[in-house]
């Protein structure tokens, strides 16, 4: 759910949410074009009973390290698209502020507080992640796999697929061509780096699942017939972090956004998703990715 949702910019939260409520509430949901040309009335969908519009916002990655200024432009929408939906809609019953974001900047909740408290007759709130998960949760197990897609359990990372991998590692490195392959001695990983380098439990789980495929993923790669084959994908895998890292992002978003980069699909199958977590799982153990000590506290 959480990556369905960091991969959900723009108008693709419109289209997520669509597809999600008419799933849940059939034709007491209308879905509403994301061509804006000749303007949306303020909604980007709506129950017909009662009269609730939905206003959709899908920042990059889940908003993650926002700035001030852009988070300036997200409070100011909330209040632009609410009063525009109450103008537009003025029979309006309800109102909710569809978002992406992994947990609700306390600016855009103090911001739908206000407004709840100037339009007492309007039931006003956020949609955000617990709202997804409670709405998706409720429907049966293959309406949630068509929605989100089939996340890896156990046994797909039990019967980790070859031919998977191999098509991965493939796109990536034809994707990114200009990274110069590494040849470096192999590294002990730290005990406590999962601990050290701030991930949540969830990241760390996915890559303690990977990490029991780690030996089978580099024997792969290295027993390809290209020789500098594992040090291509890894060259390119250690930029794309150090990339990220510039940007000042959390350990959580740069990890899924590697594995946004890597999985270079909008389509996700329980054995794309095990291969993904095993392939960065066996770059993490040999350290391209994600630091290799705690980072020293500056000495004022």
């Amino acid at each position: 759910m959480e990556l369905k949702l960091r991969r959900a910019k723009g108008t693709r939260l419109q289209e997520f949410l669509a597809l999600l409520m008419t799933k849940v509430h059939g034709d007491n949901f209308q879905s509403v074009g994301t061509d804006y040309s000749r303007g949306d009335l303020q909604c980007d969908g709506l129950l017909d009973s009662p009269l609730t519009i939905f206003a959709c916002y899908g920042p990059v990655n889940a908003g993650a390290s926002a700035t001030e200024a852009s988070m300036r432009t997200a409070v100011a929408k909330v209040e632009s698209d609410f009063l525009g939906a109450k103008k537009e809609w003025p029979n309006l019953k309800g109102w909710k502020f569809v978002h992406n974001y992994v947990e609700p900047p306390a600016q855009i909740v103090q911001k739908i507080l206000g407004l709840r408290n100037q339009h007492p007759g309007i039931d006003m709130s956020l949609f955000g992640r617990e709202q997804f998960e409670a709405t998706l949760f409720s429907l049966d197990d293959a309406a949630i796999e068509e929605l989100v897609g089939d996340a890896a359990s156990d046994e797909d990372f039990r019967a980790l697929q070859p031919d998977v991998l191999l098509k991965v590692v493939d796109t990536l490195l034809a994707n990114d061509s200009a990274s110069v392959p590494t040849d470096d001695e192999p590294v002990k990983v730290p005990a406590q780096k999962l601990r050290f380098n701030g991930l949540s439990d969830h990241a760390q789980g996915r890559i303690v699942q990977g990490l029991q495929n780690a030996d089978w993923v580099s024997k792969l790669l290295q027993d390809h017939q290209d020789p500098l084959f594992e040090g291509a994908v890894a060259a390119v895998l250690n930029d794309k972090y150090f990339d990220l890292k510039a940007q000042s992002l959390d350990p959580d978003d740069i990890m899924f956004q590697l594995w946004e980069f890597v999985a270079n699909t909008t389509a996700l199958t329980a054995a794309l998703d095990a291969v993904i977590w095993s392939l960065l799982a066996h770059f993490f153990e040999k350290c391209t990715i994600f630091e290799d000590s705690p980072v020293a506290e500056a000495v004022a």
